[in-house]
């Protein structure tokens, strides 16, 4: 990326319902983890851990909700 950069994650927040903790809890529990589908699970693993390196690399700007999407601004 080049100094003014923008970089968006888009997130679709009825998929990925969990943060870091709750995730942490949940594979730690063997029976709530196979309650829980997937695809919730590793939706929110991604979102989580790419807000996570996107906020340690570049310059967080703004967050913002649209309908059941959550949009992610960063500036490099």
């Amino acid at each position: 990326m080049h100094k003014g950069e923008r970089f968006f994650i888009v997130d679709l927040t009825s998929v990925s319902l969990f943060d870091t903790n709750s995730l942490k809890n949940i594979a730690q529990n063997k029976i709530r983890y196979k309650q829980i589908p997937f695809l919730y699970l590793i939706s929110s693993y991604i979102r989580n851990s790419t807000i996570s390196i996107a906020s340690n690399r570049l310059n967080f700007v703004t967050k913002k909700q649209a309908y059941s999407w959550m949009i992610y601004e960063f500036q490099y």
